[in-house]
């Protein structure tokens, strides 16, 4: 699966970041880790790749928890964190109530808990729900006009293709076997479909799409006319 789900762990514990990257080798097949020893680093990492999903602790050196959850707030609303903390103030607890966490573990804290967490966090499909009644063209053009990096799926009755967006640059589709300006034709002519975004675990990946996305409109929309002619 070339969309690979990415974790970034952020904690200044060294002994700790080398037992959670020993403990989540096991779920390889999900999600990838990668490890951030202060909030500057985790920034650095942040503006440089995709991360599905953060884990973090409070206190730490450089740029604290709450500084790098502000961050986060600020520029990568979508993503969600889990908080790790071995504080118990309520001043703390209060700080924390932002709309990007998704848990708040306790030091000391069970790590298959963590793990859970996780997995549950991972498989949640991006809020927003499904969108319908919008042509599949139509979308791709808001989602060009807002310079979007993006994963999402479309499906009709007995279809599904996938469309992956980076800076609002189409540069890959899937439809079936079909890759690239074929799959994309193939999804823009769907009927009655649902838009569905996925958190899209997404490195550097290659663009399969040749031709700039109006002449792939306009050119599904001639077979469309062509197949109904």
């Amino acid at each position: 699966e070339k969309f690979m789900e990415k974790v970034l762990i952020v904690d200044d514990d060294i002994v700790l970041q080398k037992f959670l990257e020993k403990r989540m080798k096991r779920h390889a097949t999900k999600f990838e880790t990668i490890h951030a020893y202060n909030g500057e680093e985790a920034i650095e990492i942040l503006n440089q790749r995709y991360i599905s999903l953060m884990v973090t602790d409070v206190v730490m050196p450089k740029l604290d928890g709450l500084a790098l959850l502000t961050y986060i707030h600020n520029n990568y609303p979508q993503i969600q964190c889990i908080v790790m903390t071995g504080s118990r103030s309520q001043h703390v607890k209060k700080k924390l109530q932002n709309d990007n966490i998704f848990r708040l573990f306790h030091k000391p804290f069970h790590f298959d808990a963590l793990t859970q967490a996780i997995l549950q966090a991972l498989d949640q499909d991006v809020p927003g729900g499904v969108l319908k009644g919008i042509s599949v063209a139509s979308f791709l053009q808001m989602i060009e006009m807002e310079e979007k990096t993006c994963l999402f799926e479309v499906k009709s009755p007995g279809k599904k293709g996938i469309f992956y967006f980076q800076e609002g640059i189409l540069f890959d589709a899937a439809f079936g076997k079909l890759k690239g300006d074929e799959a994309a034709l193939e999804i823009i002519g769907m009927k009655n479909a649902e838009i569905s975004f996925k958190r899209a675990p997404m490195g550097k990946l290659n663009q399969n799409i040749k031709k700039p996305l109006t002449a792939l409109i306009m050119e599904a929309m001639r077979r469309k006319d062509e197949a109904s002619g």
